[in-house]
Parts: C-alpha cells; structure tokens; sequence
C-alpha cells in the first residue's frame, strides 16, 4: 500500500472513536486545474538517465525521488486529505530540458549539463558560495501561464525541481497578490491569482505536504488579518493552530511546525502527553462540542508524514458561512482559489444578513 496511503488511514482510524459531526455537510467539491513543470530532464552525458536517477545529495546515498510518481502522489494525496471537498486535476504536463534557474548573481540561465556540473561538485561548493535565484517571470512567459490563467485553464503550477532550484516554496502572481511564503512575482500579466508551489524531488511527501501546509499558513493568516497567539481573544484560525507551549492547557490542533505537545520545530516524534481539544474541528464551527483528550505522537504515528496527514484531516471542509466571524467553513477553499473564496463569503454574508 502507498505510503501516504497507509498514514492518512491510520490517522483517520485514529480519530474515529472520537470524531464529532458537523451540523453542517461538506461542501461541495472544488476541482483545481494544475500545470505541472518537471524539471528532471536527461543528461546526454549520463546515457540520458534523468537527474533523478544519477545524482545524489552530498553525504548521501538515497535515491532522488522521481518526479512523475510524486506528482501522481501529491495530487492523490491533497484530494484525499482533503476530505474530497478538492479535486486537483493535472490538465498539463511540461516535461522537457528547460530550466528556469541561474546563479545569484548572474542573468543567464543554467543549462543542463551546466546544473549537473554543479551538483556533482563535492559537498555542493559553488551553489553554497554562490545560491541560486528562481525565474519565475521567463517561467510563466514560456510556457503561458498567465493566459492559461486567466482564461480558467489552469488554476495553479506545481513546479518539480532539484536540489539548488532557486525556487521558494510557494509564491503567488497576479493582481493584488501577497504573501505566500515569499514575496509575490512582480511584473506578469496575470490578472486572476496565479498559485505557484516549488517541490523539491530531492525529498519525500512528507516534505511536500509541508510545503503546502506553509501555503496554508500564509492564506489563512490573510483571511483572518491576523496571527498572534498572544492576543486576549484569539480567533479561529488562532486557535486552531494553538498548541500546548504557548497556550498552556489549551492546546488544539499546532502549526505546520509544532504539534500539540512540540516544544521545538519538527518536534513530530515527542511521546510526551499532552491534552488538545483536536476533535472540536470535526464539529466546526461549534468549537465547544468536544472534550479535551489525552494524546501523543502516536496519535499521528511519530512521523512527519503522519503529523501532516493528522493535521490536514482536522482543516474545516463544511459548507456554508459562519455566523460567529463571518468567514467560510471550508478553509479550503481560501487556499485553492482565494479570489472565488472571497466572492462566496462576500455573497454568503449578504444572504446571512437579510435573513437577520
């Protein structure tokens, strides 16, 4: 059994003896049209293997990760974390020797065979020296994104890179764009938001799903106009990612970095015990329904995949409004087309105020 497959199943048999139910249903899926960039092209000089198959990461000997299954298992795996109310559809595939990454300090971008030179260097000297900068606007100029974009052809681009790409995690182009974990791409056509995600086939899922949850972090943080766990009243998307460290004895669901009992980043195999008031999600948005639990890493299988999975099943995925702040009960749909997000809020709120 896949992997992601098997954690995101023993993170939901996990939750069942205690999982509420909303009084509201699930909202209606949301399908989201990607173009995927593959930037694992073959090397004349190695026989034409691909990247993937002949370079390693300096001090290790694991494989790379390949690309055209990660891409299958990312999108298999948001759909289902997701609780079906996405549906990520690969609409284009763009797999050819292109490569939009240059040195810092230099204008012209890296060839194939050039990056190969590169990441074969021992303990990867030069890129350390000299970093590596991402093209994002001769990316989206070659391939037409923004016009895709717009058109309603795509809604976002996963781009599936090396080690030293140059790329942030996730980015964000178009009219009236703000952070996404990075500084939006400046000087595009785009009109609509165009999302941008950067994954690094060097690594694995868990790392991937990271990257997205970062994504999250940014969008939600947005909607609400806050994040400040030091407030007297926190709100929502607050509490949601409270956890025990900062706010002791109410503990919840915690950040992509720390768990419920995480005193540290990445603290996903702390076996300390702590309480959370974690099931209250699975009744949103009545945040009072559930008791408090007492749970450990187990609760997520000590890893980072499980951590992931345990903390994706817990975003709100209901339909309709909220009374008590005014924002969707499907976070979801903020972070697949915020645009769309908030016109539905917009057009939400006036319903709920007439009928006041």
């Amino acid at each position: 059994m896949n992997k992601i497959l098997y954690v995101c199943l023993f993170v939901l048999l996990s939750t069942l003896t205690s999982k509420g139910q909303s009084s509201y249903p699930k909202a209606d899926p949301i399908t989201v049209k990607v173009a995927v960039v593959i930037q694992d092209p073959k090397i004349p000089s190695k026989g034409n293997k691909r990247m993937h198959e002949v370079l390693r990461s300096p001090g290790n000997r694991y494989k790379w990760q390949d690309p055209r299954k990660l891409m299958i298992d990312y999108r298999d795996s948001l759909n289902s974390l997701s609780g079906g109310v996405v549906n990520y559809e690969i609409v284009k595939v763009y797999d050819d020797n292109k490569l939009f990454t240059r040195l810092e300090n230099s204008t012209e971008l890296l060839g194939v065979e050039e990056m190969v030179k590169l990441l074969s260097e021992p303990d990867w000297a030069t890129l350390k020296k000299e970093n590596t900068k991402f093209d994002y606007n001769k990316l989206i100029e070659h391939y037409g994104f923004c016009d895709m974009r717009d058109k309603g052809e795509i809604n976002e681009v996963w781009v599936w890179s090396f080690p030293y790409g140059g790329a942030w995690e996730s980015t964000f182009a178009g009219e009236n764009a703000f952070w996404l974990n990075s500084d939006p791409v400046q000087n595009t056509s785009c009109k609509d938001l165009l999302t941008i995600m950067a994954l690094n086939y060097e690594r694995d899922m868990s790392l991937a799903l990271e990257s997205y949850g970062h994504r999250f972090e940014s969008i939600m943080r947005q909607v609400y106009g806050r994040w400040d766990h030091t407030s007297k009243d926190l709100n929502n998307w607050e509490i949601f990612t409270s956890y025990d460290k900062i706010t002791p004895g109410k503990a919840y669901i915690g950040n992509i970095h720390f768990p419920p009992n995480g005193l540290k980043d990445y603290d996903w195999k702390n076996t300390a015990p702590v309480k959370t008031y974690a099931d209250v999600w699975f009744n949103y948005p009545n945040l009072t329904a559930a008791e408090p639990r007492v749970v450990t890493c187990e609760e997520w299988d000590c890893s980072h995949l499980g951590y992931m999975s345990w903390w994706y099943r817990h975003i709100p995925n209901f339909a309709g409004i909220n009374p008590a702040d005014g924002h969707l009960n499907n976070w979801w749909h903020y972070v697949v087309d915020y645009n769309a997000a908030m016109k539905q809020e917009k057009r939400l709120k006036q319903q709920l105020n007439s009928a006041r």
